[in-house]
């Protein structure tokens, strides 16, 4: 299956107070459905971990359109676009009824060892990860580099409810940091258009993380993720805002 393709509703569960779809729970969307496509590649979870393996999210290009709303009917198209020989890559493409484009993403992934946490290669495999080649992708996503601290950061504990199967702090959880961080006041008044992601280290259990946030320009900003017991950044992000639309 080149392709998979999924038709999903959106639940109040999906929403925030406008009754958008929040971008957090259309990340979860995603991820999911790349978990299921993997495991009919037979390069998914159960199969990585018989061979004592896992994947990780390693980088994240979002481009969001226009949000779906309580109660569209949307669908989720994602397939594999190939490797690198380290990175395997994955495209997405979320259309509503009438087959607009609401949101285009690609991602970055890697393979790990479950116990040295060693990159696994794919030089030799390229043939499992087929490239198709298909319309209104978007660009692969880049290398972001970390930003200068910019004072003094305010640490949170990880808590049950961030981790996720592998005992890592969840994909989704750093995103959710971060946005949190703006406030309710330009939550309610900005809206994201673009999100580029880079996860750094893994974050665990017992973890205390701070999210720190500069101002690239009027609707652009660098946030990086910190690690309170060795200081490193797990992860570093690129937000883009537009006016709310009503």
């Amino acid at each position: 299956m080149n392709k998979y393709s999924q038709k999903i509703t959106i639940g109040a569960y999906h929403t925030n107070q406008h009754a958008q779809a929040s971008v957090t729970s259309l990340f979860n969307v995603m991820l999911e459905a790349a978990w299921a496509h993997a495991q009919v590649m037979e390069w998914g979870y159960e199969d990585l971990k018989s061979n004592n393996m896992f994947w990780v999210l390693s980088r994240v290009y979002f481009e969001i359109e226009k949000y779906p709303e309580w109660q569209d009917q949307i669908t989720l198209n994602t397939w594999s676009s190939g490797t690198d020989g380290m990175y395997a890559y994955r495209e997405f493409i979320l259309e509503n009824e009438q087959q607009e484009v609401l949101l285009r993403a690609s991602t970055a992934w890697l393979i790990l060892n479950l116990e040295n946490r060693r990159i696994f290669r794919l030089r030799d495999l390229r043939n499992s990860f087929p490239r198709l080649e298909a319309p209104n992708v978007c660009r692969n996503p880049k290398r972001i580099k970390p930003h200068a601290r910019s004072g003094e950061l305010s640490f949170q504990a990880v808590l049950f409810s961030d981790l996720d199967v592998n005992k890592h702090f969840n994909s989704v959880k750093y995103l959710e940091r971060v946005l949190d961080g703006f406030g309710i006041d330009f939550l309610n008044t900005f809206e994201l258009a673009q999100l580029e992601i880079n996860y750094l280290k893994e974050g665990l259990a017992g973890d205390k993380l701070a999210v720190d946030t500069i101002s690239v320009s009027d609707s652009s900003f660098s946030s990086t993720i910190v690690r309170e017991s060795d200081g490193l950044e797990l992860c570093s992000m690129l937000t883009h805002w537009r006016k709310r639309r009503q």
